[in-house]
């Protein structure tokens, strides 16, 4: 079974993370929290996810999906840690590589060869491609293959069964 954690940035603890669908009701929750930015309301019609923390009840991180089959490739619409976990002081790592790497593994599922696209704030642009391996097309950043393979092995672990 393949499982992913995040670390508890004041005891570098690993704590297991989950990955699951959001539905309507839990989005509109989401926005009244103020716990994120951006109005996740515009993202209901597209896949959105929760990343959460054992022991926490509240989602650290969001993602919205976007199925491209004409493209052969998953696009990362939005992407967003919870506000007390950006910055220097955030309370959990990897948030951010948790959730890519969903996208790469639901990108190899779909046939897609691992092809994974999103459009970063420009401020976000160089952290993509120098943390996460992502190239640019000057339209999009991409991952594929060996890269979101890489990312795959590098925020999942295998447990032994």
């Amino acid at each position: 079974m393949n499982i992913m954690y995040v670390i508890h940035s004041e005891t570098d603890e690993k704590v297991l993370a989950v990955i699951s669908k959001l539905d309507i009701k839990e989005i509109a929750l989401i926005n009244k929290s103020k716990r994120f930015d951006f109005n996740w309301n515009k993202e209901k019609q597209y896949e959105v996810y929760k990343l959460t923390a054992e022991g926490v009840d509240e989602p650290i991180g969001l993602m919205s999906l976007v199925d491209r089959p004409g493209d052969f490739a998953i696009e990362i619409r939005l992407l967003a840690s919870s506000l007390e976990n950006v910055s220097k002081a955030k309370q959990y790592q990897r948030i951010a590589g948790c959730l890519i790497a969903f996208a790469c593994r639901k990108a190899f599922e779909a046939g897609y060869g691992g092809y994974v696209c999103l459009k970063p704030k420009t401020e976000l642009e160089n952290h993509y491609q120098q943390v996460y391996g992502f190239v640019t097309t000057k339209l999009f950043l991409i991952s594929h293959g060996h890269n979101s393979l890489s990312l795959i092995k590098k925020y999942y672990e295998k447990q032994d069964e």
